[in-house]
């Protein structure tokens, strides 16, 4: 490992120029009136609104209240004392050994940096922080967007000659600050983002809880939900929903032709209570997690209890309903409620069949565990197996090798990445090499007299494997030792997938919250998060980023680094 000498002296005008940088980029951190409460952060990733991501910009360290009182001197000394390495890149892989990059520099980052050829694909559809979609132009550093102008609810795929096809759903109306109706279509659009055909397939109504008409509820439950999906084959788009008519909620989930934009069919799902007595009940859209046999797929529908619903602190339980059907030609019938599956965890991440006979469902009890349930065919209990998360990390932490047979689950704070054999129920933990960004004492101390703005709290798209299923690619976060010291970007990991050895760590260009593969697994793609840089340090001029890694030694291809101030987030784990 190389990295550059600290200066060991500042001139007048080099003083005048960090004291400056400090003045402008002092700023506290925005308060954010659509900041998570307890109600989005136990709702599905599927069903949360991505404008949540205003998290982010939680609570500041303990030191902060006496850091607005420090002097120009103070602050001063913070930004020498924490001044990160100046130079980017990588060292070379020692003999032998598995290598890691020396850390970026901290300032903003280009609007384009090319090193060699540019990459394929070059054109990327990203998801922005409200929900809706952008197009990418790599060749130039350009960002075009909003696409659809729909919810975040909806969801988009790329097609042939880069056409898109949006199940987009549009929300209308409005009681105690929620949408009412929710209304659902089949949308194409051209290559350049110009729509060219939209099909009606239904619209949703839900209605609020008269219970609540005289009583403020802070947390304003939704009165209708809806959540999209796809078949594993491409050809049917799952339509997911759930709306309140009281006392009960309704849901069901439509099958829809992609092809023609026609409904092949309807399922309703038993009705649930919107909550009895002084509870409430609200029941996420049910979601279709995967193909668990021939013919047969398993819907997981979420739902979550409060009391007493005017409470700011209420007390919270939430669980799901875990339903077999049967699925022949894009019609999907005979739900069957599967009792050992609905109290896996408070959330049904996904799916599949085990390799003999059986299924496997994987569950997220809480960010700190990830529970990979283990059922028989006739939906008896085989096993579970346990995997230890990160706190206070929103995340889906799994991925599931292509031929099916294990399941790999992330721990982005202790860069830790368990594989589970999903026919013994066994599981094999590696742990990755650990980050180079060696911050020091002094540099501590530097971050109590200047605080950084506050952990990251979420990843969207945290792994993702190679298309040969050699490798293992995962976004790490800079573990913080203490509440004065914020997380940042750790880096991408790279793991070797039948063994779990650690082959590589390549340094953050910035502050990395989604990654994503070339098809061909030449390049591997992570995006970074506006507002701040790649150790967490609030930036106001850093804007959102996509940094492309060649995936034979972890070489930055290139940069686009002024991507505008919308959080992006990769549409898969592989590009199309």
């Amino acid at each position: 490992m190389t990295r550059d000498p600290r200066p060991t002296g500042y001139d007048d005008a080099t003083i005048e120029q960090l004291v400056r940088d400090v003045a402008g980029e002092w700023t506290m951190p925005p308060v954010r009136l659509d900041a998570p409460g307890w109600r989005s952060r136990v709702r599905s990733p599927g069903a949360r609104r991505l404008a949540a991501v205003g998290g982010v910009f939680g609570r500041l360290g303990r030191a902060a209240g006496a850091a607005v009182t420090l002097t120009v001197v103070a602050a001063l000394i913070a930004v020498i004392i924490t001044r990160p390495p100046s130079q980017p890149g990588k060292s070379p892989e020692p003999s032998g050994g598995p290598s890691a990059s020396p850390a970026a520099n901290a300032t903003a980052l280009p609007k384009l940096l090319v090193n060699g050829d540019e990459p394929n694909p070059a054109i990327v559809m990203m998801r922005r922080e409200n929900g809706d979609f952008a197009r990418v132009d790599l060749t130039t550093g350009s960002i075009n967007g909003p696409i659809t102008r729909k919810s975040s609810f909806s969801e988009l795929r790329v097609g042939p000659g880069g056409t898109l096809l949006c199940l987009c759903v549009e929300e209308s109306g409005s009681i105690g600050g929620q949408p009412t109706d929710d209304i659902v279509s089949l949308d194409r659009f051209d290559a350049r983002g110009k729509l060219t055909s939209s099909t009606p397939i239904d619209e949703l109504s839900g209605e609020p809880d008269p219970r609540d008409a005289s009583i403020f509820v802070p947390e304003r439950p939704p009165h209708v939900v809806t959540s999209i999906g796809f078949s594993d084959d491409g050809r049917y788009g799952f339509v997911g929903w759930s709306l309140r008519a009281h006392p009960v909620w309704h849901s069901g989930v439509i099958v829809v032709d992609l092809a023609t934009g026609s409904i092949v069919s309807r399922l309703a799902l038993p009705d649930s209570t919107d909550g009895e007595g002084d509870r409430r009940r609200v029941v996420d859209a049910p979601r279709v997690v995967g193909t668990i046999d021939t013919g047969t797929v398993l819907i997981a529908r979420f739902f979550y209890e409060w009391t007493p619903p005017e409470s700011q602190q209420p007390s919270v339980t939430f669980e799901n309903h875990v339903f077999t059907a049967s699925l022949d030609g894009g019609t999907l019938g005979d739900a069957r409620l599967v009792p050992t599956a609905s109290d896996c965890g408070g959330l049904v991440i996904r799916a599949g069949s085990l390799p003999e006979s059986g299924y496997w469902l994987a569950c997220s009890s809480s960010p700190e565990l990830t529970v990979v349930r283990r059922l028989s065919r006739e939906n008896s209990l085989i096993g579970d197996i346990r995997v230890p998360g990160s706190p206070g990390v929103d995340t889906d932490p799994t991925a599931v090798s292509a031929d099916g047979r294990s399941l790999y689950v992330w721990n982005p704070s202790e860069g830790a990445l368990t594989r589970v054999d999903l026919a013994s129920g066994d599981s094999t933990t590696g742990k990755g090499i650990a980050s180079t960004v060696d911050r020091g004492p002094l540099a501590a101390f530097g971050d109590w007299l200047a605080p950084t703005a506050a952990a990251k709290s979420w990843l969207r798209g945290a792994l993702a494997i190679s298309p040969d299923g050699s490798r293992v690619y995962a976004i790490g976060i800079k573990h913080p030792i203490d509440e004065s010291e914020m997380a940042g970007s750790a880096g991408v990991f790279v793991f070797d997938a039948a063994t779990l050895d650690p082959i590589a760590i390549w340094q953050p260009t910035a502050d990395f919250v989604s990654i994503a593969v070339s098809p061909d697994g030449s390049f591997v793609y992570a995006a970074g998060l506006p507002g701040f840089d790649f150790t967490g340090t609030r930036r106001i001029r850093q804007q959102a980023s996509i940094t492309v890694f060649d995936a034979t030694d972890g070489a930055v291809r290139l940069i686009a680094g002024q991507l505008g101030g919308d959080a992006l987030t990769f549409l898969g784990p592989t590009l199309d």
